[in-house]
């Protein structure tokens, strides 16, 4: 890689898998069968509702989440070649806040934690950023986040976001980090 970008990575089901640990509780609590595929829209509360939402929101369960295969790999490969790293992710609670930045403390020791980006109108702060490639990457799972970034958009492909259209909504679609590590390969060059 020679072009040094500006990335931006959300940190639920981008870097770390909430819905796995979500659907296991949610399941035992209340004698249910969901799985992550079966959340086809971007709103949880249809699928689980406010009860399991509750379950977010509980001390505990987003510093115990498991990275997304891959993530911390390539996130140190992408901060290795240079590139300039932030994590952007909205807190449910005062639970969340802290426990995300544990989180990213325990898997990610290389990230420089200053570019951590705590916001609870993270559509906002994302539609502020300027235009085209000079405006960096997102790489995300929410369509709303999605469609107010105007760089380059990357969306992690999920069964509740796949109404986007490549090239419509967002830039790129990819199922893995070794896709989205090919596509900021193609993009730097």
């Amino acid at each position: 890689m020679s072009k040094k970008l500006t990335i931006y990575l959300d940190l639920d089901e981008v870097i770390c898998k909430l819905l796995d640990k979500l659907c296991r509780i949610y399941n035992y609590k209340y004698d249910k069968n969901l799985k992550p595929n079966d959340i086809k829209t971007y709103s949880l509360s249809q699928y689980i509702g406010e009860k399991g939402i509750e379950i977010l929101k509980q001390p505990g369960f987003f510093r115990m989440l498991e990275p997304i295969e891959g993530a911390i790999e390539t996130i140190k490969k992408l901060v290795n070649d240079g590139n300039e790293m932030f994590i952007i992710s909205s807190p449910m609670n005062e639970y969340s806040v802290f426990e995300k930045y544990l989180w990213i403390r325990k898997h990610l020791p290389f990230f420089d934690i200053k570019n951590l980006i705590l916001v609870g109108n993270k559509g906002d702060l994302l539609s502020r950023i300027g235009d085209g490639i000079d405006s960096g990457i997102l790489f995300d799972d929410c369509p709303e986040y999605i469609s107010k970034f105007n760089g380059v958009s990357v969306v992690m492909d999920r069964a509740y976001n796949r109404e986007l259209v490549v090239g419509v909504d967002c830039d790129y679609r990819v199922s893995g980090w070794d896709e989205f590590y090919g596509v900021v390969g193609s993009i730097d060059e």
